[in-house]
């Protein structure tokens, strides 16, 4: 690991990563200093915290955002995760010895394990999916309201990436930590903290929650990962058809 991070280091310099990142704790990028980033209205405009990239992203998926930022074959002048962004990661042109290494550097600056092994997620049952759609679009926990959902007239004031992405983009792992604690693991995020709370082993919605909830003795924050990890882009649709005017029955938890 240590050849691994110092290689990366120098890669991380040569390319400037943290001109427009924040790559270590205590360190600013270039980019958050200029003036217009001290508006709070372009907080959100900012580009993506590099600290625990590794503990975050599938190294696979990482080594296919660095071959093509845009992800995307023709228009290369656009962002692939954060289409809202003003600023756009650069295509370097990598070579693939230095994609190895930056992916490298990464998984062993956040301590994980090589080679890594997907986590197998056990699948939804209809009841289970029906109860994480009712929560995700529920007043309470209004996901898709700051997520780009790929309809242009939204996504011009999304804050945060799009879900279709979770699935190949992120650890299961990180993405259940995250959902309960945003703010520790990125200070200054605009996700939410405190949407759930401890009960006993498991971690519940600390809002109402719908009345399909009731006798559900799981995890809850598990359920919405596992939703996460198996979102289409038909499931996206018929979320997109479910309007705040006919909200579902709730009651606390």
């Amino acid at each position: 690991q240590r050849k691994d991070i110092r290689e990366g280091w120098w890669l991380v310099n040569k390319y400037n990563c943290m001109g427009c990142h924040q790559v270590r704790i205590g360190q600013k990028s270039i980019l958050s200093g200029l003036p217009r980033y001290q508006d709070p209205d372009w907080k959100e405009q900012l580009p993506p915290t590099l600290i625990g990239e590794g503990a975050r992203v599938d190294p696979n998926w990482l080594t296919r955002f660095l071959e093509n930022p845009a992800m995307n074959q023709t228009d290369l002048n656009r962002n692939g995760v954060r289409s809202y962004l003003r600023v756009r990661m650069p295509t370097f042109s990598f070579t693939d010895g230095e994609i190895r290494k930056i992916v490298r550097f990464f998984e062993a600056l956040s301590s994980q394990a090589q080679p890594y092994i997907p986590t197998k997620l056990e699948p939804l049952t209809d009841k289970e999916r029906e109860m994480a759609r009712q929560l995700f679009t529920s007043k309470a926990a209004p996901c898709l309201k700051c997520h780009a959902t790929g309809d242009p007239s939204h996504d011009r004031n999304a804050t945060a990436p799009n879900f279709l992405l979770a699935k190949e983009r992120l650890k299961p792992g990180w993405t259940a930590r995250w959902m309960v604690d945003p703010a520790m693991m990125a200070p200054g995020t605009s996700m939410p903290s405190g949407l759930f709370k401890r009960d006993g082993s498991r971690w519940v919605f600390s809002g109402p929650v719908p009345s399909s909830f009731h006798g559900y003795d799981k995890d809850h924050a598990q359920l919405l990962v596992r939703y996460m990890f198996q979102f289409t882009p038909e499931e996206q649709r018929r979320l997109a058809g479910r309007t705040p005017s006919a909200p579902v029955k709730m009651a606390r938890q």
